[in-house]
């Protein structure tokens, strides 16, 4: 028969508990998910209920707030849980700079046989310095305006773009194809579809022929 719930237990009274623990396996979030909901099922009040067996055995009985109940098997040797790092998945984000690092610009080649000093035209150099760009951007467009609207090329992309910076002496960007597209999306000084062959739109030559080179 059960001892009721509050009838003292007798300190000769045996008992053994079973104590479980999990093993998770996943990505940092359904772990971190796994360990918050045994976080707060640990945490929980509990009282302790002792239930005599028919087998002559004591059972305990850990009664939750809400009115379930969870039974203590016998002890049994305790399972450890493990976190393996090396088992997390491989898209896991990694700390900007730890990643190998990448040739943004891998593939781009000088263009041969740019004439950078047309006859009877401002050089680009005396151009570019004329002009003063400020910014990768603003280089960027002075050099695509230059050769759309003074060298006359019919067809400009990024290695053109690369050329033109390394005969003014200018650094080229580490990742140039992104900056045209920065010119593209934050400025709207270039329009293409394929980057390989872009123009100058009004905003750019506007800019570049009443605002670039002002002095503030």
């Amino acid at each position: 028969m059960a001892r009721r719930n509050n009838e003292p237990t007798s300190g000769s009274d045996k008992a053994k508990v079973r104590v479980f623990f999990a093993e998770v396996e996943g990505n940092n979030e359904s772990v971190q998910e796994a360990l918050k909901t045994m976080v707060s099922a640990m945490n929980r009040p509990t009282r302790v209920i002792q239930d005599q067996r028919s087998n002559g055995k004591t059972a305990v009985l850990l009664e939750q707030t809400e009115g379930d109940e969870v039974e203590a098997e016998e002890a049994l040797d305790q399972e450890e849980f493990e976190f393996d790092a090396e088992s997390t998945p491989s898209n896991t984000r990694k700390v900007r700079g730890t990643g190998k690092k990448i040739d943004r610009n891998a593939g781009l080649n000088l263009v041969p046989n740019l004439d950078f000093r047309p006859s009877g035209k401002q050089a680009l150099r005396e151009f570019v310095e004329e002009k003063n760009p400020k910014n990768d951007l603003e280089a960027v467009l002075a050099a695509a305006y230059y050769m759309q609207h003074q060298m006359d090329l019919t067809k400009i992309g990024p290695a053109h773009v690369m050329t033109a910076f390394k005969e003014v002496g200018r650094a080229i960007p580490v990742d140039l194809r992104q900056t045209l597209r920065n010119v593209k999306k934050s400025k709207m000084w270039l329009n293409f579809t394929d980057i390989e062959d872009f123009r100058t739109t009004t905003q750019g030559d506007n800019f570049v022929e009443h605002e670039m080179g002002k002095s503030e």
